[in-house]
């Protein structure tokens, strides 16, 4: 079945769900059949988000400094293989009212799904699952994923209140539990990029450019820096350097609060900081093809 027939299914299960509460012994068998199907690690994996251990699915390379060869693989390659049995989980979770484990499932698929450009469906279900079940928590990624959405279809001003608050409340969203301030730190710093692309996309190219700075010092700020949003900085950073005219690029680089020097060398040429930006946005997200092909076009 096609993953788009397997999100209508869920959606359907939701809203059936919502109308019709009643829990039968059949449903409460199909869920615990299909939640022991799982593999050790997506199991695993599963616990983790129903328990908040990270407001980010986080990638086994993601913050480590020096990556074995197991920690190349990404989570999409694991969620691929298994995705039509995660989305089965996820109907039956609903309609045995397991909230919790429903949430967690919208909770790991959300960045494959977004991939695929189906995240509209999948964030019909995840507001389903909240209407129904108030008391479980939506995590940070998903109400940024719904953001993004908001941004990609024009709609910048729904996207700009929801990044606000997140930016304004250190991060507080419902019931979610942080456990570090790094947590707030780093969902913040998303918050900060997604509003430099949308400066970006309504061609403010200095603003845009300052915003993206200031997510670059707040994962550069954790305590293990994120290579993984250090990259899709740095990478959209070169591309606004790219658009920007000499005029802004210079604003820019002889702002006082923006050490540029640090970070992309001295040079003062706008085409280059824009290359080394590329580069080095390549070499924090080498395990990821698509985005290494992307920064990798700026500066071939």
């Amino acid at each position: 079945m096609e993953v788009e027939d397997l999100l209508q299914e869920c959606l359907k299960a939701a809203e059936a769900s919502r109308l019709n509460p009643v829990v039968s012994a059949a449903m409460r068998m199909d869920y615990s059949s299909s939640r022991d199907l799982l593999c050790a690690e997506l199991a695993f994996l599963l616990q983790e988000a129903v328990e908040m251990k990270w407001p980010f699915v986080p990638e086994k390379w993601q913050y480590k400094k020096s990556v074995s060869f197991n920690d190349k693989t990404n989570l999409s390659d694991l969620i691929s293989k298994h995705l039509t049995q995660l989305l089965v989980l996820l109907k039956t979770s609903i309609m045995a009212q397991e909230g919790p484990s429903a949430m967690a499932v919208v909770f790991l698929v959300d960045r494959f799904i977004y991939w695929r450009d189906e995240s509209s469906q999948l964030l019909k279900i995840a507001k389903l699952l909240h209407h129904q079940h108030p008391d479980t928590p939506i995590a940070p990624q998903l109400v940024i994923r719904q953001a993004r959405v908001y941004v990609n279809s024009g709609r910048l001003q729904k996207a700009e209140y929801i990044l606000s608050s997140l930016i304004n409340n250190s991060g507080t969203t419902g019931c979610w539990v942080y456990h570090t301030d790094s947590d707030r730190v780093l969902i913040q710093a998303v918050s900060v990029q997604v509003r430099g692309v949308i400066l970006q996309k309504l061609g403010l190219w200095l603003q845009a450019a300052e915003l993206i700075w200031a997510s670059l010092v707040g994962f550069y700020s954790l305590p293990q820096p994120d290579k993984k949003g250090i990259g899709t900085s740095l990478g959209l950073l070169a591309n606004i350097m790219v658009s920007m005219n000499d005029g802004d690029f210079h604003t820019f680089r002889t702002n006082p609060v923006i050490d540029m020097k640090s970070l992309l060398g001295n040079t003062s040429h706008r085409l280059l900081s824009a290359a080394h930006a590329a580069k080095m946005a390549v070499v924090c997200g080498q395990y990821t093809p698509l985005y290494v092909l992307t920064n990798a076009m700026l500066f071939i």
